[in-house]
């Protein structure tokens, strides 16, 4: 049976994530390391008026939980925690059951990692598509190797802000941290970018996630300027910058996996791989 977890639940919800969580044929992301990270995170639930996390249960024994942050405006539910211990196919008949009679006309995003095939072939067969194969690469702060810093590299702010949304929304605007979101939060945002002939041809947006974590959401760069070091040097500035703010401990960074010059210039810079990452999606 699939239903919402009540609040003395969280505590078990949180140890059946974290079990599973251990073995990359059965975890999902975001990615925690504790069992405590679950239960806070799972926790604020309680605080949070429109998402939920469901759990299946068979007799009292709870086999799967999910935690769906839903946002009602735009339509759109990705899970935070996609846990399921056993009885796959049956879970996901039912969760997608229960998502088509609450959630019609939703867009669904579920981020696995790539060794998690079972529970990945089963959303195939239900209707999601892949819409991203990445490599999550991290990098920690005793690791740091930066680059040369050749090219002039600007910081944006709020006096160069529309040069910024203009090209990161030309290649980036269907993403969620589109420019205008971005710019709601900007004290959590470091940006850089590179121009040429008073035009940006390259840019970064990096947020830091928690006080100690900054993660690289898009890299952006006209094709012409690929493999010339600006990648590298965009990175170095917002690096720089981070750890100049004094609890920086480590970075985050997803690049597709058939990118072979992101991975270059990333295995420079000390970044290595931490996990594969596949992101799911269906709209109902």
């Amino acid at each position: 049976m699939l239903r919402k977890l009540r609040p003395n639940e969280i505590d078990e919800a949180s140890h059946l994530a974290y079990s599973l969580s251990k073995s990359s044929i059965t975890n999902s992301y975001p990615l925690r390391d504790s069992q405590e990270e679950f239960f806070k995170r799972y926790k604020r639930s309680l605080y949070e008026p429109d998402d939920e996390i469901l759990g299946y249960f068979i007799a009292n024994d709870l086999i799967a939980v999910t935690y769906l942050n839903v946002l009602k405006k735009e339509s759109y539910i990705s899970t935070n925690g996609f846990f399921i211990k056993s009885n796959i196919e049956t879970v996901i008949t039912e969760f997608l059951k229960y998502l088509r009679e609450n959630y019609s006309g939703y867009e669904i995003n579920i981020g696995l990692t790539k060794e998690n095939k079972v529970s990945i072939n089963s959303l195939l067969g239900h209707g999601f598509e892949i819409i991203g194969s990445d490599i999550d690469q991290r990098l920690e702060i005793e690791d740091f190797k930066p680059s040369q810093m050749k090219n002039k590299i600007v910081k944006i702010d709020e006096t160069n802000y529309e040069d910024f949304a203009t090209f990161h929304d030309y290649y980036a605007g269907d993403i969620y941290w589109n420019s205008s979101r971005i710019k709601e939060v900007m004290d959590k945002w470091l940006i850089y970018a590179f121009y040429s002939e008073n035009k940006i041809k390259a840019s970064i947006a990096a947020k830091l996630n928690v006080k100690t974590e900054l993660e690289i959401y898009a890299l952006l760069i006209d094709e012409d300027l690929e493999g010339t070091d600006v990648e590298s040097d965009l990175i170095t500035a917002t690096i720089k910058e981070g750890f100049e703010k004094g609890e920086l401990e480590d970075v985050v960074f997803f690049i597709e996996s058939n990118d072979h010059n992101a991975r270059a210039y990333s295995e420079k810079l000390g970044f290595k791989v931490y996990s594969n990452y596949i992101c799911l999606e269906i709209k109902l």
